[in-house]
């Protein structure tokens, strides 16, 4: 059992002409959350968009975790997080 999540406001890069971060640079970000270096993720962290077609300064990510309960997701939806410096909206992630 297992929940999935959508982070929304999440920088892509710092400069319009740089590429965007890296899947291990998301994990990174997101792991400094201490409600989210408790879980055990089990999809890590990727651009909902592809990032070809990422031209802002930010897009959302999706990631999962195991949850047997569904209270880490809960948790997760009513806890500030930050990516990067900067808040981040949580949604539960919706196929």
């Amino acid at each position: 059992p297992w929940s999935k999540i959508i982070l929304s406001g999440v920088f892509a890069r710092t400069h319009r002409d740089e590429p965007v971060y890296t899947g291990e640079t998301l994990r990174e970000a997101l792991l400094r959350n201490p409600a989210i270096s408790r879980l055990n993720i089990t999809q890590n962290p990727r651009w909902v968009r592809p990032s070809e077609f990422i031209d802002g300064f930010k897009s959302s990510i999706s990631f999962a975790f195991e949850d047997p309960d569904g209270s880490n997701l809960k948790s997760l939806l009513k806890t500030n997080l930050f990516m990067f410096g900067a808040p981040v909206h949580a949604k539960r992630w919706v196929e």
